[in-house]
């Protein structure tokens, strides 16, 4: 018998089923089947519009529905769902009904866990980042005149509390997937969450108080291992694709599927990181975009899938991972689905089982001869803590053009006296900047005690440190460490510079 064992988690979309939400953005009855139906052919071969099997345009919020794909679950080796959450500034939620249902029906086995997909809903043409779910269906309608439809901030402590009470009860649910007793949750982008150190150090910890000896945090496309990650899983197809040369004149792009697939199998784990590696079916979001930046890939077949599969659960096995991601079960509207349409039937569900059973009952030593030989992927945290420095910059600038006061984020949070740790270009910036507000600064911290300043006093990292209603932290580099080694000298509230902006901007 084989001691070869991996998991195969797929990424699961709630969003088929009608909300209010949907009807006043994107149209009355909107769900993500009316773009699916809608979709054009667009070039010769194209294959649109796609039809699920049997015309099977499902509602999420339907029982049998589930059981239905937890029978598929079952017959095709998927060991698990990832659904993605949608949770927003204030605890506001969205498409949540279906992972809730589940929750409340005890009979469907379908185990799962979430991939919380943490930025804001936007509207197409707004000139802020978010999940801007379709073009097709865009107005103009917009009440605040941002295109911001749902607003991501993560607020404080007691906001991470709401969060993760609301979370307890799927994590104490025997169907919720775990790692040693953990609970697995998923964080896409988690590099954009300015308070994220000191927001999951507080969920361990509830964790622990609520019987779990940890949770097991997953970092999804977020380009270098993140310390507070236990893991990382790299975003296919989208951190594969070669978008600049596959431009069409019409504006379509049409990346190259084999291709994509050699990157993902050739690309290395990180260096002392759990690295987990996900596949893809196909790929072609036209029914969401049609030419207006769509893309397409060219050349998937479900054979191509199937030998891909194989050599992805083998290149995981070599590296004692406990899953392989797919991508996904039904994002239909982006054509990366296992669900049987008419074309292919259960092709791409047979696809699967089969290249999951063949590398199941192979050489775990010709996998590790193969795979582990090619090294890791050491990563350059200049280049992240660069990065980060200029994200911070641009969201000042933001908030400046806005004309949003860092004082008053403050005085909403009761912080009247602060200490400023690093006096970098953006510490002093901050200096500046609250010397002309009533935020006393009452001391500056640098790590090595240097006079940076005439005005205040300096302290080392290493002195008795008085306590201030908050210290701001100010460095970009080494963030988790600092909130770390600060927490265990100082009794105040530490908070980051990138924190506050984020949260006015």
């Amino acid at each position: 018998m084989s001691n070869n064992i991996v998991r195969t988690l797929t990424m699961y979309l709630p969003q088929f089923h009608r909300i209010a939400e949907n009807d006043a953005w994107w149209g009355e009855g909107y769900t993500d089947w009316t773009a699916v139906k809608s979709a054009d052919v667009l070039f010769e071969g194209h294959r649109q519009p796609v039809i699920p099997l049997n015309n099977n345009y499902y509602n999420l919020l339907e029982k049998d529905v589930m059981l239905w794909q937890a029978d598929l679950m079952k017959r095709y080796g998927i060991d698990g769902q990832c659904f993605y959450h949608y949770y927003f500034q204030n605890g506001r939620m969205i498409l949540e009904k279906p992972a809730e249902n589940l929750l409340k029906w005890k009979d469907v086995y379908m185990p799962f866990c979430f991939c919380w997909a943490i930025g804001s809903w936007t509207r197409t043409w707004s000139k802020f980042a978010g999940n801007a779910w379709t073009d097709r269906f865009e107005t103009k309608v917009d009440e605040n005149h941002r295109g911001i439809l749902l607003d991501q901030k993560y607020g404080r402590e007691k906001d991470w509390e709401n969060h993760f009470n609301y979370l307890l009860p799927f994590f104490k649910d025997e169907r919720y997937i775990k790692i040693d007793g953990k609970p697995v949750f998923m964080i896409c982008h988690s590099r954009e969450i300015p308070c994220l150190t000191m927001m999951l150090q507080m969920w361990r910890k509830l964790a622990q108080e609520n019987g779990f000896d940890d949770l097991f945090f997953i970092g999804k496309n977020i380009g270098y291992a993140e310390k507070m990650m236990d893991a990382v899983l790299y975003y296919a197809p989208h951190s594969f694709w070669d978008l600049e040369s596959s431009m069409q004149a019409d504006g379509l792009y049409r990346p190259d599927y084999d291709a994509a697939w050699k990157s993902i199998l050739e690309e290395k784990p990180y260096e002392n990181c759990k690295t987990y590696y996900e596949g893809f079916p196909n790929y072609d979001d036209t029914p969401r975009r049609e030419r207006n930046g769509g893309i397409a890939f060219k050349g998937a077949t479900v054979k191509k899938f199937e030998f891909y599969m194989q050599e992805l659960y083998q290149k995981s096995i070599a590296l004692g991972n406990e899953f392989v991601f797919i991508n996904a079960w039904n994002e239909w509207g982006e054509g990366m689905y296992l669900e049987p349409d008419e074309e292919n039937k259960y092709g791409y569900l047979e696809a699967n089982k089969k290249a999951k059973e063949s590398a199941l009952k192979g050489n775990k030593a010709e996998y590790k001869k193969k795979y582990e030989n090619r090294g890791y992927k050491i990563q350059d945290m200049n280049i992240v803590k660069t990065r980060q420095i200029n994200r911070c910059y641009d969201v000042w600038l933001n908030c400046i053009e806005q004309g949003k006061s860092i004082a008053e984020y403050l005085h909403k949070n009761n912080i009247r006296t602060v200490a400023v740790y690093g006096m970098g270009k953006l510490g002093q910036h901050l200096v500046t900047q609250l010397e002309k507000t009533d935020i006393q600064i009452l001391y500056i911290i640098d790590r090595r005690g240097q006079k940076l300043s005439n005005e205040y006093e300096v302290k080392s990292i290493d002195d008795e440190l008085s306590p201030v209603d908050a210290v701001i932290l100010t460095v970009m580099g080494g963030v988790q460490d600092i909130f770390i080694e600060l927490s265990s000298r100082i009794d105040s509230k530490l908070i980051s510079l990138f924190e506050i902006l984020y949260e006015i901007m």
